[in-house]
C-alpha cells in the first residue's frame, strides 16, 4: 500500500508533518508547499504547481512539474491525479483549510470528487482532520475519539439517508441529513470511538479543535 502525502501552499495552524510520514510514502509539494517542507526538513519526492506563491528556489535534482497559471485544475487537483496514476492507495493532505474561502470549497469539493479513488484520503492541519464518506463504507466507519474536539456531519449531495452514528453526544439512527440543514454540527464523543455509517449519498465528517 503507497501512501501520497500532499504539502500544500497553505498552511493556518502548525502541524509537525514530519510525523506522519513514513518509509515509502511518496511526498509531493504543491507550490509554496514547497516553503513549509524545507522549514520542517522535508525532502519531497515532486515538486508541481504554477510556482505563483513559492518563495525558495527548488535545488535542480528535485523532480518538478510545472504548469501555467491558466489552467482548469487546481494545484492540488493535480496532485490528486498524480496519486491516482501512481496506484497510491491513500492520500494525506496537509493544509488547504482556512484562509481564502473559494480555495477551502474548492478543496472539500476535490474530496468529494476523489473519495472513490483512494481507500483513505483525509484533509488536514492542527485543527481539523475532514474526509468523506459514501455509500461504498457498508459496515461503518469507527473514528476515534479525539480529545477537546467537535465531530461534525455535513451531507454534500441533496441528501444523505440511513445515517447513523453512535458513540456520541447526540447520536442519529437512519436519520436524513440534507444540503441545505446542518443538524450535524458541533457532535460530541463521548465513548472511545464514534461508529459512522450511511446508506446513500456523500458524506462530509470534520473534526475539529476548539
Amino acid at each position: 500500500m503507497k501512501k501520497a502525502i500532499i504539502i500544500t501552499s497553505y498552511f493556518e495552524n502548525f502541524l509537525n508533518i514530519k510525523e506522519y510520514i513514513r518509509p515509502g510514502d511518496y511526498v509531493i509539494c504543491t507550490d509554496g508547499g514547497y516553503d513549509i517542507a524545507q522549514r520542517q526538513n522535508i525532502e519531497p519526492d515532486l515538486l508541481m504547481g504554477d510556482f505563483d506563491s513559492i518563495a525558495l528556489h527548488p535545488p535542480k535534482h528535485l523532480k518538478i512539474k510545472r504548469f501555467q497559471p491558466e489552467k482548469d485544475f487546481t494545484d492540488l487537483d493535480l496532485a490528486l491525479k498524480t496519486a491516482v496514476e501512481m496506484k497510491c492507495s491513500e492520500a494525506e493532505i496537509f493544509g488547504g483549510i482556512g484562509g481564502r474561502l473559494d480555495h477551502t470549497v474548492a478543496n472539500l469539493q476535490l474530496l468529494s470528487h476523489y473519495s472513490d479513488s483512494f481507500d483513505r484520503l483525509v484533509m488536514l492541519d492542527a485543527k481539523n482532520k475532514c474526509f468523506v464518506l459514501n455509500e461504498r463504507q457498508k459496515h461503518g466507519l469507527v473514528i476515534p475519539a479525539e480529545k477537546d474536539c467537535y465531530l461534525s456531519l455535513f451531507s454534500l449531495s441533496e441528501a444523505c439517508l440511513g445515517v447513523t452514528i453512535q458513540g456520541v453526544k447526540y447520536p442519529l439512527q437512519d436519520h436524513t441529513l440534507t444540503r441545505d440543514f446542518p443538524l450535524g454540527v458541533s457532535n460530541e464523543f463521548n465513548e472511545k470511538n464514534a461508529v459512522l455509517s450511511i446508506k446513500s449519498g456523500v458524506l462530509l465528517v470534520v473534526i475539529s479543535k476548539e
